[in-house]
């Protein structure tokens, strides 16, 4: 009987998720409700997950690697997180006023994030962005926004350009041309990029993803960080970090308490709770967020920044983000889920080596660790921690074969297939199965000819 393909197997060991992608796109309009989710040919549909594990609605077990998009660094269901929310639920969501448990929230985020002068609290990490360029703007009393190539920043409308090529066009249809005509892309790591684009004194902010492009896809030079801040203050544009997902991860206060470099704003998301959902926040320079404040009546309709939201530092997400963070701030989670990506980076690349597969695997300088199948020019300087080769390319469909063959073997990736986030709850065993996961995938991928030979 010959071997069936990877699809052929995904197809069978998946058939209830199949059976309810077909239902589900009955209903909406992709099956999923976000980009991210979708695989062809259909998504794999989870019905829990607790720990660093996962399971889905045909009874398969995984080890995790997505930990809710990047923010659960204590897994799924963290007892203390579980405990805090079920005894807040007893007491209600959302009170219609504020809540004495958002103090204590904010004291905690103000203790942990260096730019935390004041913080605002959001519902997402994609309204953090919007406010906290709408601070900028309402701030420094210009319009411009420069951001870099390949960086995301959540669903807003005026930098929804320049995370893919070509970087001057939206990256969705809707999107108005005048809502980014003031949006500058320009790529990382250039200091005359960058200062030519803040000459002339009409940049309002330079918003960038905290460890580089999709969570260090390719990474910020260490010397760059005092860069964009020297740049920034000399020419009067405020420098934004989104730490929607480095917050929190790279370090207790993200990656500006890492590299000891502190921007204007800071853009929190998921992080702040632990994934539970509905809540972000802005964190930054008193003399910028009290562009909030209440005041006179003139003040009030012409200078200030107006901000509301249900579900604004409700009380659910409080408890939750509270008992989250008192756990982040000790450093230790950090500390072990750092360790256990540099343990798994380093097996993976052993499985790539010992198959002759040209490429690398590299951990971005904190807890999320990367594959890339491909040459590379810069691989004999490179030291597998951050990346800073802007011209690689990961081709989709080897990371569609990866996230298949790795969900096969008990491993769920983001459906890109190339990325891991770490937690500290990972076990050995995990590792191990994860490593062993790896291997039987790249055996695969090679018997289907997806994968380049030999660096």
């Amino acid at each position: 009987m010959p071997k069936r393909s990877t699809l052929q197997r995904y197809e069978a060991k998946f058939a209830k998720s199949k059976a309810l992608f077909e239902r589900a796109r009955k209903v909406m309009p992709r099956g999923v409700s976000h980009d991210q989710w979708y695989a062809d040919p259909f998504p794999i549909y989870m019905r829990r997950a607790r720990g660093s594990h996962l399971w889905d609605i045909d009874g398969n077990e995984y080890v995790d690697y997505y930990g809710g998009h990047g923010g659960k660094m204590l897994g799924h269901a963290p007892a203390a997180v579980v405990a805090a929310v079920q005894h807040q639920i007893e007491r209600g969501t959302q009170y219609g006023a504020v809540c004495d448990l958002a103090v204590e929230w904010a004291e905690l985020i103000q203790k942990l994030v260096p730019s935390a002068e004041l913080i605002e609290f959001m519902n997402s990490g994609t309204e953090a962005i919007m406010y906290g360029i709408r601070l900028a703007r309402a701030f420094t009393k210009r319009d411009k926004v420069v951001r870099f190539q390949f960086h995301f920043a959540g669903a807003y409308d005026a930098i929804s350009v320049g995370n893919k090529k070509p970087f001057d066009v939206p990256v969705s249809a809707g999107i108005l041309p005048s809502t980014v005509q003031d949006t500058v892309v320009i790529p990382i790591n250039s200091e005359e990029a960058l200062e030519n684009a803040l000459k002339k004194k009409d940049v309002a902010v330079v918003i960038a993803e905290a460890a580089g492009s999709s969570s260090g896809v390719v990474g910020i030079h260490l010397s760059f960080y005092d860069v964009m801040r020297k740049l920034t203050a000399r020419y009067g544009t405020l420098l934004f970090f989104d730490e929607v997902v480095t917050g929190f991860r790279y370090s207790p206060g993200g990656v500006q308490a890492a590299v000891g470099v502190t921007p204007d704003l800071t853009a929190l998301g998921k992080g702040v709770t632990g994934v539970i959902p509905g809540a972000g926040a802005i964190a930054g320079r008193k003399d910028i967020m009290d562009l909030l404040l209440l005041k006179d009546e003139e003040w009030n309709r012409y200078q200030r920044v107006s901000h509301s939201g249900t579900f604004n530092a409700n009380p659910l997400c409080a408890a939750a983000g509270i008992a989250y963070l008192k756990i982040i701030a000790t450093g230790e989670p950090t500390r072990m889920a750092n360790q256990k990506a540099r343990q798994l980076r380093d097996a993976l690349q052993r499985e790539m080596d010992g198959r002759g597969i040209a490429g690398c695997v590299y951990d971005s300088g904190f807890s999320v660790v990367h594959v890339y199948f491909g040459h590379c020019h810069l691989i004999e300087q490179c030291e597998r921690v951050v990346c800073l080769n802007a011209d690689k390319t990961r081709d989709p469909g080897a990371g569609q074969a990866l996230f298949m063959n790795l969900a096969l073997n008990g491993v769920k990736t983001p459906t890109r297939g190339y990325d891991s986030f770490l937690s500290a709850v990972h076990t050995e065993d995990d590792l191990k199965k994860t490593v062993e996961a790896f291997g039987r995938s790249l055996d695969a991928l090679l018997e289907e000819k997806k994968l380049p030979r030999g660096n």
